[in-house]
């Protein structure tokens, strides 16, 4: 895992963990199966990146460029400890070049024992509200782990930036529901 996150950074790779992962980070933790990431992608990275990974990983390059160009997604997984990654490149998508700028550094205690980056704890409750109405509005996973970040973040959240994205994301009706815990 720790091998993966390290050939992102020598690779110059900018990206940032979302996800369960992330709110595990800056909520209320909880097991997962994989690691989502957002990230900034281009086929000289994802050839350098394939270089750098070799045998510890499997990473089909042709499946992630055209990820790049079909605005998709894609997975690397360790050999190892049999993790999946699920890659999520920012391309064209305004949120996700926002998430990445908007990173913070922080230590996820049962994936390693140095910082990541990770998204922000809005963006956090943003993606998650996303993934929430895409399913149906049924995942009580999604709901969940949205109102760990909510009661762990108490008082700490930029409010102004989750109502600007919540339109735009299609998720503004969401957002009016969450509980403010002061």
């Amino acid at each position: 895992m720790v091998g993966l996150l390290r050939a992102l950074e020598v690779t110059g790779i900018e990206y940032a963990l979302v996800g369960s992962v992330a709110s595990s980070a800056f909520g209320e933790p909880r097991a997962t199966c994989g690691l989502d990431v957002v990230a900034r992608l281009s086929k000289p990275l994802l050839a350098r990146l394939d270089s750098l990974l070799g045998a510890d990983y499997y990473f089909d390059r042709d499946t992630a460029e055209a990820a790049l160009r079909l605005g998709g997604s894609f997975n690397i997984v360790s050999m190892q400890s049999v993790t999946k990654f699920d890659f999520f490149p920012v391309e064209g998508d305004a949120f996700g070049t926002s998430q990445l700028a908007r990173r913070r550094m922080a230590k996820v205690d049962f994936l390693t024992d140095i910082e990541v980056p990770v998204a922000s704890p809005e963006d956090i409750v943003l993606a998650k509200l996303r993934w929430y109405d895409l399913g149906g509005r049924t995942s009580e996973r999604q709901w969940s782990d949205i109102l760990g970040v909510l009661r762990v973040q108490r008082g700490k959240l930029d409010w102004g930036y989750i109502e600007e994205w919540g339109p735009r994301l299609g998720v503004a009706e969401l957002v009016s529901q969450l509980p403010r815990y002061t």
